[in-house]
């Protein structure tokens, strides 16, 4: 039983269980690829009203912790001559057993 709370007793569960931040990882659960951040912020926009900027702000935490992995990538931008730099995120296996920990726990 104490492997099935390992999450929860260090405090990762409690901070992905964040209404804003659930929705991000359950977002990228649903695209294996990866997301960039303003098609995660659009994608929850109807589950968790949040500000664009904030995206960042939660990806960051969700990082700090390993739930997430994020790269930059130059994507082209209509009308532009230069690319513009865009931050690809996709979720870890440690997010994968995190959520995991939450259903043995309940």
């Amino acid at each position: 039983m104490a492997l099935a709370i390992k999450f929860l007793v260090n405090g990762t569960a409690g901070k992905m269980m964040h209404p804003s931040r659930i929705a991000i990882i359950l977002s990228l659960k649903k695209h294996p690829e990866g997301l960039y951040v303003d098609q995660i912020a659009k994608d929850i926009a109807k589950q968790s009203p949040i500000h664009p900027r904030m995206v960042s702000h939660h990806l960051d935490i969700l990082e700090e912790e390993g739930l997430i992995e994020s790269s930059y990538e130059l994507a082209k931008v209509p009308g532009s001559k230069r690319g513009v730099a865009v931050r690809r995120c996709v979720s870890t296996k440690k997010a994968e057993e995190v959520i995991q920990d939450i259903k043995d726990s309940i």
